[in-house]
């Protein structure tokens, strides 16, 4: 089975790795054969930065279908914004240690288009992108320099967002005077959520309504609110796995993947929250894997006792799937847990089975249509 049973009062198993949990499986007949509709609410929660938006973007593709492009050039001033500011901020992380360190800065070469960068962000604040500007962004980012201070120096202030990368290797596509974002690129461009944004969908005759809680401290008071009415069938909380050495801009004391645990320590203290379905994302797992070829886990204090091989995803995962389990021995509710990449659209697609069948399963169950 694909859903991985980290406790369960119903269901048995013995473990799986991360990859086998995430291999495709075949669909079986279940409980979506009943004719009855019903409306599934699925809360989505996490701390900033973990992926909520984006997985809920993805499903909506998944099972709305692509967007029209009238819809996607909504997001043309977020995929200029989330370009351009990545860019400012990683130039000033170049500049700032490749001032104390020369083979942490740009090329020597490259300082004239630096200047034309910087004076032109300070006259453009919206609006497209001048097609030059692109040719400067990219060859900037592909300056030795510069990917050796992104890539070695962690500094919270100067971190920028993950799919800052993916925009930088499209910018010369992004800034073409015909530019209209693509469904990969609305997927991806960050989207901060504030206070408590909803959408839905309609999948074999049932209605999912996904409700995404802000992931920023000031959010987090407002998240019980949504619980009140007893309505959610289940929670999907998602942790950057990935986050494990970056720290949390609203608090440099701690790392993201601390964050999360913490927040999901104190989610499952909650009475709101008691007895229902919790579904773990320990997101970005892609990069995750690529992180750790390099750098080992045990640099976050969550995680230092760790025993295994620090170049081993498979081990360093299956250990930070435990530290979560722990919190949750002892509860009344089932659990379960996916390592996943919400940016990857056939991943999603199955891991969404596992989910729908599941939260379908119980709640028939408690409706007494299934015994």
């Amino acid at each position: 089975a694909r859903m991985g049973v980290c406790a369960s009062d119903e269901v048995g198993g013995s473990a799986q790795s991360p990859e086998e949990k995430e291999k495709p499986k075949t669909k079986k007949e279940g409980p979506q054969a009943v004719q009855q509709s019903m409306v599934m609410k699925l809360v989505l929660v996490g701390p900033e930065q973990s992926g909520k938006s984006t997985l809920m973007k993805q499903l909506l593709r998944i099972h709305r279908g692509g967007m029209d492009q009238k819809r996607r050039k909504e997001f043309l001033e977020p995929v200029n914004n989330d370009l351009m500011s990545s860019m400012e901020t990683l130039l000033d992380k170049v500049e700032k240690y490749g001032a104390k360190e020369a083979k942490l800065m740009y090329a020597p070469d490259l300082a004239e288009e630096v200047k034309r960068f910087r004076e032109y962000i300070q006259e453009h604040t919206e609006g497209p992108i001048d097609e030059q500007i692109g040719v400067i962004i990219s060859n900037i980012w592909k300056d030795e320099g510069v990917q050796r201070c992104l890539l070695t120096i962690k500094d919270a202030e100067y971190e920028i967002n993950d799919s800052a990368s993916y925009f930088f290797e499209n910018t010369f596509r992004v800034c073409r005077k015909e530019y209209t974002p693509s469904t990969d690129d609305v997927i991806r461009v960050r989207f901060r959520t504030t206070g408590i944004y909803e959408e839905s969908f309609e999948h074999e005759g049932h209605t999912y309504k996904l409700v995404d809680l802000g992931g920023q401290r000031s959010e987090r008071r407002k998240w019980k609110s949504c619980f009140e009415k007893g309505d959610v069938n289940a929670v999907l909380f998602l942790a950057a796995i990935s986050g494990f050495n970056i720290l949390v801009k609203e608090d440099q004391s701690i790392t993201q993947l601390e964050e999360a645990y913490r927040l999901f320590q104190k989610f499952a203290s909650e009475k709101e929250t008691s007895g229902m379905a919790v579904i773990l994302f320990l997101n970005k797992y892609d990069i995750f894997k690529e992180k750790i070829k390099t750098m080992d886990i045990t640099e976050c204090p969550l995680l230092r006792e760790f025993k295994g091989n620090c170049r081993d995803p498979e081990a360093a995962a299956e250990f930070i799937e435990s530290i979560f389990e722990e919190v949750r021995e002892g509860k009344d509710n089932q659990w379960f847990c996916h390592f996943t990449d919400a940016t990857n659209e056939e991943l999603m697609k199955d891991i969404f089975w596992d989910i729908k069948e599941y939260v379908l399963h119980l709640s028939l169950m408690r409706a007494g249509l299934l015994i």
